[in-house]
């Protein structure tokens, strides 16, 4: 899917409060909070979810989609009747976002974040795993064949 929902976020008056209520529910570990930045915590261990994170400020929930030029998108966007709440902003070094409000009043965000690895899948590691085994296969025999020859002379 091109441009999937990367990231999430739930901010409200009690970060505390809602960290706690994540936790207790479904179990989530989170990083402690971080003051300067909304007392926000990010999800540990997400993994195969998407990442997210839970902070203050006027409540909301957003979600945020991959992108590869976050102002292109907030361009496209903009004209297509969305409003920019936050222009484009590199957040860590890894990562820019903006943030922005569809015509519905969805506050929705765009991400430019370092790819991924991709994990590797059973098919392409089988192969990979072939192709070692066969390559020491042939060494082992023209190994063997050389020591061969050189007995023979």
């Amino acid at each position: 899917m091109a441009n999937p929902v990367t990231w999430f976020e739930v901010i409200g008056k009690d970060s505390a409060g809602l960290q706690k209520f994540y936790r207790d529910v479904f179990g989530w570990k989170m990083t402690p909070p971080v003051k300067e930045m909304g007392n926000y915590s990010m999800l540990e261990g997400h993994e195969p979810g998407i990442g997210g994170g839970i902070g203050e400020g006027d409540t909301r929930v957003s979600i945020y989609a991959e992108v590869d030029d976050p102002q292109a998108y907030v361009d496209k966007a903009t004209r297509s009747g969305a409003r920019l709440i936050m222009p484009v902003t590199t957040i860590t070094p890894t990562t820019t976002i903006a943030m922005l409000i569809d015509p519905a009043g969805n506050t929705f965000g765009v991400m430019k974040a370092n790819p991924r690895p991709r994990k590797a899948t059973r098919k392409a590691a089988s192969k990979s795993t072939r192709a070692r085994k066969k390559t020491t296969a042939k060494a082992r025999k023209k190994t063997t064949r050389s020591s061969t020859r050189r007995r023979r002379r």
